[in-house]
């Protein structure tokens, strides 16, 4: 039944993540790199699953969007979208989420700060990565565009998902006691 439960629980996180793409805002003169609360939601599943459900949501998201549906940022669809020069970030999300879940869910003081702290730096090494590989953007001009511009966004991010985190948590653990 906790299969059922976290197989559940996946679908959900990546259609979350879906929904936090459609946010998607441009500012040219800073970053070509739209934001998006797509990070949200990948702090969101690496918090409330387990490392595998956790990779397995942000990999079915990646599969909704090169199927076709319009789950990427702005409504975008594709393999292309896969392999363009925002794809790192992408790629990275089953790695951050899967990683950030298994650091998320040790039982020591401060691992879900650590488990997200870690899912951001891998998001941000992939989406550098990408800007490199496919922009063909030195590693300067893709941090500078691809990382700097997101830290306080992000952070923020990360205040508003600790708490939810935290309570939902709190929520399922206390339902399990009663079940």
């Amino acid at each position: 039944m906790e299969k059922v439960r976290y197989l559940v629980y996946a679908g959900l996180m990546a259609a979350l993540t879906a929904v936090g793409a459609l946010t998607a805002i441009t500012i040219p003169a800073l970053t070509p790199v739209p934001f998006t609360l797509q990070v949200l939601a990948v702090y969101l599943t690496l918090g409330l699953l387990p490392p595998r459900y956790a990779a397995a949501a942000q990999l079915a998201y990646l599969a909704l969007g090169a199927l076709g549906l319009p789950v990427f940022a702005g409504g975008a669809r594709g393999v292309g979208i896969l392999v363009g020069p925002f794809a790192g970030y992408l790629w990275a999300y089953p790695v951050a989420a899967g990683i950030g879940s298994w650091l998320a869910h040790r039982p020591v003081r401060g691992s879900l700060v650590a488990g997200l702290l870690a899912a951001l730096l891998l998001i941000y090494a992939g989406g550098v990565a990408g800007l490199v590989a496919v922009a063909h953007l030195s590693l300067a001009k893709a941090v500078l565009a691809g990382v700097v511009p997101f830290v306080a966004w992000d952070a923020v991010k990360a205040v508003v998902a600790y708490p939810v985190i935290r309570q939902v948590r709190r929520v399922v653990t206390a339902r399990a006691a009663e079940a």
